[in-house]
């Protein structure tokens, strides 16, 4: 691919859903920022329905792209954390049930993004009594297990507002969300369910290590959250945060334990070997070597010693991680079987498997001599588990 047909190609797999792995093999490290900038001049001319149609398509594809130079990897972090906040969104919204069953056009979740967006109260009590609570009643195994995924919400909240005094730093990940409006306003009403929910089951709540047994977190980070929100919202005019704000973000290490983020998956799929351009010979069934080492690519396996991560479900951390498999042009880990059988859960495993191109879903990460995902049968082909949307595209394959 010339220089020129690059771009046109990255349109071409943007508004098809076709992959795009054959473009990242002509991509160089230097060609990244550009690219990536003329995508998104491509996907703001499209129209508002398509823009949201293609919303996770182009995030999945700048991710990859930004995976190419090591100058954007804090940018890759961000891709993937937004679609998998995304994710998380429209599953919890998809459980609302609206009280009666001849409701208007609005579903539970539209009602919950207007309120949201019209109450910018920074008391989440107040939100919360703006709307119908009926609409939030789950079976108690349902809100227990989606705790996990509450919890990486709340932790998720916690980092940026602590990362903001830290705002001038390009390089720190999650510096793109401190500005995002829609992002902000997203975890907002995510907020405001978990606190809803926690009415109904404590346990789900997610868990804050805090220096006094007096103080609700969650009150506090909601009002931080919210005043952040205000100063970069679509509705309104941009503006800095003021010293007040950034000083009580200042101090929130001193109030709770700030979490460390499992921020990106290991990919050790071609491409990223594939980079200095040398020539590498591969054949179906054995695992290629690197030119000019005796060491083996092993794509199916991360490096000894390292931990793995489920990050499908977002267990507790140092929780075991059992029988799992790996997706190798993303890196994604998960467990070969789920460990909660509640169809809230097999909801949200079954929305990755139907979106992802290269789900491994029958091998696991045990140690095979010359294992590699062609000797099973498959190419590599999934830059990433773009966990859609309900509505949202539909990936045909290649």
């Amino acid at each position: 691919l010339c220089s020129l047909e690059r771009p046109a190609h990255g349109r071409y797999c943007m508004v098809t859903g076709y992959d795009w792995w054959d473009i990242l093999l002509h991509v160089q490290p230097g060609m990244v920022q550009s690219l990536v900038e003329k995508l998104h001049e491509e996907y703001t001319r499209q129209s508002a329905a398509l823009q949201q149609v293609l919303s996770t398509r182009i995030l999945a594809m700048k991710a990859s792209l930004c995976r190419l130079s090591p100058c954007t990897v804090t940018r890759v972090c961000d891709y993937h954390t937004k679609l998998f906040l995304m994710a998380v969104s429209s599953t919890l919204k998809s459980l609302l049930c609206p009280h009666f069953l001849n409701t208007p056009d609005k579903s539970p979740g539209d009602r919950l993004t207007e309120i949201c967006a019209k109450i910018t109260d920074v008391d989440i009590d107040k939100v919360m009594i703006n709307l119908k609570t009926e609409e939030f009643v789950l079976d108690m195994n349902t809100l227990q297990a989606l705790q996990q995924l509450l919890q990486w919400v709340g932790d998720f909240v916690l980092y940026l507002l602590a990362s903001l005094p830290n705002q001038g730093s390009s390089l720190r990940p999650g510096h793109s969300f401190l500005r995002d409006g829609t992002s902000l306003g997203m975890l907002r009403e995510l907020m405001v369910v978990i606190r809803i929910w926690g009415l109904l089951k404590p346990s789900c709540l997610p868990v804050y290590t805090a220096t006094s047994d007096t103080q609700d977190s969650m009150s506090l980070l909601f009002r931080l959250l919210t005043k952040l929100w205000i100063c970069c919202r679509d509705e309104g005019p941009s503006s800095e945060p003021d010293e007040a704000l950034v000083d009580e973000c200042c101090l929130l290490p001193s109030q709770l334990l700030v979490p460390s983020l499992d921020w990106l998956a290991v990919s050790d799929g071609l491409v990223s070997r594939l980079q200095p351009k040398q020539p590498l010979r591969l054949c179906f069934g054995r695992a290629p070597t690197l030119p000019g080492s005796a060491t083996t690519l092993q794509l199916a396996l991360r490096a000894q010693g390292q931990p793995k991560m489920d990050h499908l479900r977002r267990p507790a951390p140092g929780a075991p991680c059992s029988r799992p498999v790996l997706a190798p042009r993303c890196g994604c880990v998960t467990m070969l079987r789920s460990p909660n059988k509640t169809t809230a859960v097999k909801q949200w495993e079954q929305r990755w498997i139907k979106n992802c191109l290269y789900p491994v879903l029958g091998e696991s990460l045990a140690p095979t001599p010359g294992f590699s995902p062609s000797a099973a049968g498959h190419i590599p082909r999934s830059t990433h588990h773009t966990l859609q949307p309900p509505g949202g595209p539909e990936t045909p394959g290649t």
